[in-house]
């Protein structure tokens, strides 16, 4: 998971402007907002999100085809954080 995906999963559990923050240099109030809610750091809500990442919904991307398991900004409907499906004898 790429740390910028992380941070944009944490905005939207969070309510927060991701892009306004991160445009004016102030991501560290991503991670402030983690501790005051969860107290927890960057580093620990990633390792979080990726053990619950094999439990979300399969989607299924539009211009590939290809199946992801992710996190999901349902208004828009697209994915936050995604891993691929390993299909079966695709390890």
């Amino acid at each position: 998971m790429m740390y910028y995906e992380a941070q944009e999963l944490a905005c939207a559990i969070l309510d927060l402007n991701c892009d306004d923050l991160v445009d004016e240099g102030r991501e560290n109030e991503i991670e402030e907002a983690l501790y005051e809610k969860f107290e927890i750091d960057m580093e620990q809500f990633i390792k979080i999100v990726e053990a619950l990442l094999p439990f979300t919904p399969v989607v299924q991307a539009g211009l590939t085809g290809n199946k992801y398991h992710a996190f999901v900004k349902e208004k828009e409907g697209l994915m936050i954080v995604k891993q691929k499906v390993e299909e079966e004898g695709e390890k």
